[in-house]
């Protein structure tokens, strides 16, 4: 199997199904929520109303979700919330269930902006730009717009387009005071297995209130906190052998006729992993709204910390299996070597700011906008390590049941001894720190005449923008080996768990106990010696980037009472400076790199309405995607694996930024404020493409032949994105007999059709891409609801296709993918008073496990994960 991709001809044979109900797109209306019947219409009806009210009103493609009645998302992180919109998927964390980046319309995530309040937050992740949406709360937004085409005033950095969060207002509606917040308390199918779990759950409340003569002065205040208790595991298969059906001969990786081989698993491996995320916020707003004079001081901070405890059992061929053994369904293995080990994570990622905003209009059609922001972002990882392990034996002879795509069964043939802790000899202990901390200051000035979506006519738009940053990481490795003299077990420490993986029928798994393996090595540390890489470990990763981002633009919009141009050109420049240290002759060396980049950013945005209920939207635009800045940081850093292997992860600070020249045509239909549908096609030709290679070779390591794998960024060819959106919101369908009138549908799907970019092999042959890097061809997302007086119903299915996460220059089959997926969710609320409504939902109904796949035609699996499903009961109030 190949990544699959839509061709055109399927695109417009798609859109002439939705042209039977016609079309739609937007960008940001300041509107109050509160003019709709907030008495009548609540839930999911109110949410549909307003976002096809800012969808209507906007000036640019523009997709939104709004805050419910009562000021929150209807969904735990701001993630799972942008997973509603359309064209929007997320990435999760390691894939364990928690929407942690931002894909729009499929492309990858490295090339959206999330921004709060129309300001980029610096990323609180390891080597990425992006910003971990699972730190901030959804009961910070009023509402989050997705904008698809830009105009020069927006950040040019937003080839895929751009989530800006909206944060609550005291003005909102009528202003006055406002009480409201929710609490949930619920259980994961997936409870800790190896420690005593707890509750999952969420408790969040928002204040706002207008104060002082006139009501000119307002203020916000929020706190939220989100517990999930549970496990996860990982099954995985890390390679396999391929054999001759006929011969049982094994077969080299460039060989005809793989997909019809006979394979056998290399290594099984089964990761169990005890966690506990919890996220608390604060959120405060102070607000002056009098005549021409608009003022707000805002200020947060975020913090998401988690607690995880990670048990891996491996078994690993020793050789190839028994040739009259192998069958396309099975074979023996004489000999294997195994490993037990634990892994205690303790992560904290932190988002705070502060921002000033001023706004004066000193004419009915004139304004000057300036603000100023300074954001921190932290991330702290302290990974505390215990390996055991057993060297090649008889004793560990296995047999194996295979299937192409599912996950092998391995039965030991001495369980006995397989299962003895006393027979796994301790191989290493020891930490790893992560420490990072991005600082970045922005600055901005805007003066605007007659650009208002009212206004008529010529106006004219200026500005200047401005952005500081700083980060700083540092890596502190201190990890030991007994001496050869030490003999210590597993059975000091460790035992069987009495916990089986779903796929292991009936097989436990061995156990770290990390309280006992901290204390036995206290208190044996003069049985064990530091490893030699510790120096180069804590000195080769570090680095530390300052990134200057200066901007101008000017637009002019002209509007009449159907028409809207936009156009103007943005001009920013860039300057990076990065230093690391380098091995030169034996020892490190701190150096420096400096680079610099000019980019002039022209845009076009054309709306007309064609009737009162149809309109139509054109822009064209060139955007840039800067690279992370794992991949900027000029350092080699070295890694061992549970099993020995190596890998060796470096950077290029000479990477250029991605650059996309977009274009964009939409088309909304709006019957009334209850319904509309929308199609739109886009284009993106996209140069400089960032993909990550892995090259796997021997090579000599500290005087030893060692696998070592080489992981590098490199700018690949240009290549071109095609892609048509579907959007449909029926808030409710009055065209229905009672009771049905009170069902409502929100639906939309995204098709995109890539020209993969090209690698360069290491035989200097060209490689095509199965897929593009990072981005599904394929999100669906289909959102029914049912209101009947005070009862609300409503389920949630969301479809994220086939997406390219790893690519190989060395050997194809290495290429990896996360299968295609589905998660259905589903909702009740029951509005006891116009105070209080009972809330209980669902995640992941249908217990669905993501997949990565590899091997020919993908057709291996590589790694499944089981996260399991979520059951949560509350309420939610307001006064």
């Amino acid at each position: 199997m190949t990544v699959r991709h839509i061709s055109l001809r399927q695109f417009w044979l798609a859109s002439t199904f939705l042209f039977a109900t016609p079309a739609v797109a937007q960008t940001v209306s300041t509107d109050p929520v509160a003019h709709l019947d907030e008495v009548v219409v609540t839930g999911a009806r109110l949410q549909a109303r307003t976002e096809i009210a800012t969808k209507r009103n906007a000036t640019i493609i523009l997709d939104s979700i709004s805050a419910d009645e009562i000021g929150s998302l209807p969904d735990f992180g701001l993630g799972e919330a942008l997973e509603r919109v359309p064209g929007v998927s997320t990435v999760q964390n390691n894939d364990r269930g928690e929407a942690q980046f931002l894909s729009i319309r499929g492309l990858n995530a490295d090339y959206n902006l999330v921004e709060v309040d129309g300001v980029a937050l610096p990323a609180n992740e390891l080597g990425r730009r992006n910003v971990s949406l699972d730190v901030i709360p959804s009961s910070l937004a009023r509402r989050v717009d997705v904008a698809k085409s830009v105009t020069p005033e927006m950040n040019g950095n937003a080839i895929g387009g751009v989530a800006n969060l909206v944060t609550r207002s005291a003005f909102d509606g009528r202003g006055g005071l406002f009480i409201g917040g929710r609490f949930d308390i619920g259980a994961w199918d997936n409870e800790r297995h190896f420690s005593q779990g707890g509750a999952s759950g969420q408790g969040e409340a928002v204040i706002s209130n207008t104060f002082g003569p006139g009501d000119r002065f307002g203020f916000v205040v929020s706190a939220s906190r989100y517990v999930r208790d549970s496990s996860s595991l990982n099954s995985a298969v890390d390679n396999y052998s391929f054999f001759d059906p006929v011969t049982h001969a094994r077969l080299a990786v460039t060989a005809p006729g793989l997909d019809t081989a006979d394979v056998a698993p290399q290594r099984r491996r089964w990761l169990a992993y005890d966690n506990v995320r919890t996220r608390e916020g604060v959120f405060g707003k102070l607000e002056y709204r009098h005549g021409s004079l608009e003022a707000r001081l805002t200020a947060a901070d975020f913090n998401h910390t988690n607690d995880e405890d990670r048990q891996s059992n491996i078994l690993i061929a020793n050789g190839n299996p028994a040739p009259a053994s192998i069958s396309a369904t099975g074979g023996t293995v004489t000999s294997a070597n195994a490993q037990v080990d634990l892994v205690q994570y303790d992560q904290e990622r932190g988002i705070r700011y502060v921002d000033f905003r001023v706004r004066w209009t000193p004419g009915q059609r004139q304004f000057v906008d300036f603000g100023l922001n300074d954001a921190v972002a932290t991330y702290r990882q302290d990974a505390r390590l215990a390996t055991y392990r057993i060297a090649n034996t008889t004793n560990l002879a296995f047999s194996y049941e295979i299937e192409r795509g599912d996950f092998p069964y391995l039965n030991v043939a001495n369980p006995a001894f397989a299962f003895d802790p006393a027979n796994y000899r301790q191989f290493e202990y020891g930490a790893t720190l992560d420490d990072s901390r991005e600082e970045a200051k922005t600055g901005h000035l805007d003066w605007g005449f007659n650009v208002d979506r009212s206004d008529r006519g010529l106006g004219l738009q200026v500005g200047a923008y401005a952005r500081r940053l700083e980060r700083r990481y540092d890596r502190a490795v201190d990890n030991y080996r007994p001496l050869s003299s030490s003999d210590y077990r597993l059975s000091t420490v460790g035992s069987l768990s009495g916990y089986s993986p779903f796929n292991a029928r009936g097989t436990q798994i061995l156990i770290v106990d990390p309280g006992l393996a901290q204390a036995f090595f206290e208190a044996n540390r003069a049985g064990f010696s530091a490893t030699s890489t510790n120096a180069a470990g804590s000195i080769s990763a570090d680095y530390d980037i300052n990134e200057d981002i200066d901007a101008v633009y000017a637009m002019a919009r002209f509007a009449t009472d159907r028409l809207t141009l936009v156009g103007g050109l943005r001009y920013e420049r860039t300057k990076l400076q990065t230093g690391s240290a380098a091995l030169v002759s034996g020892a490190y060396v701190y150096g420096v790199q400096e680079t610099d980049y000019d980019d002039w950013l022209p845009s076009f945005q054309a709306n007309y309405d064609l009737t009162d209920r149809l309109k139509v939207r054109a822009a064209w635009s060139r955007t840039i995607g800067r690279a992370n800045y794992d991949d900027l940081a000029s350092r080699e850093v070295r890694t061992i694996d549970s099993d020995g292997d190596y890998t060796i992860r470096g950077g290029n600070p000479f990477l250029e930024p991605r650059r996309s020249d977009n274009a964009d045509l939409s088309l909304e239909y709006y019957a009334g404020r209850d319904a509309m549908a929308s199609i739109g096609v886009f284009q993106k030709e996209i140069s400089d493409e960032i993909i990550t290679l892995r090259t796997t070779a021997d090579e000599m390591i500290d005087g030893a032949l060692e696998s070592v794998t080489r992981i590098r960024p490199t700018n690949a060819g240009d290549f071109k994105v095609q892609g048509i959106e579907f959007n449909l919101v029926i808030s409710r369908m009055d065209f229905l007999p009672a009771p049905l009138h009170g069902l409502g549908v929100s639906a939309n799907l995204t098709l995109l059709d890539g020209t993969p970019p090209s690698i360069t092999m290491n035989d200097f042959t060209e490689r095509r891409l199965p897929g593009l890097f990072e981005s599904s061809d394929r999100v669906g997302n289909v959102k029914v609801f049912y209101t009947a007086g005070p009862l609300t119903l409503q389920g949630a299915w969301n479809h994220v296709g086939d997406t390219l996460y790893s690519v190989s220059n060395s050997d194809p089959l290495q290429d990896r993918i996360v299968e295609a997926n589905d998660r259905f969710d589903a909702q009740a609320r029951y509005r006891l008073n116009r105070n209080l409504t009972v809330v209980a939902q669902a995640k992941n109904l249908t217990n669905e496990r993501r997949r990565r796949m590899f091997g020919p035609d993908f057709g291996l699996l590589r790694e499944e994960l089981d996260n399991g499903r979520a059951f949560y009961v509350g309420a939610l109030f307001r006064y």
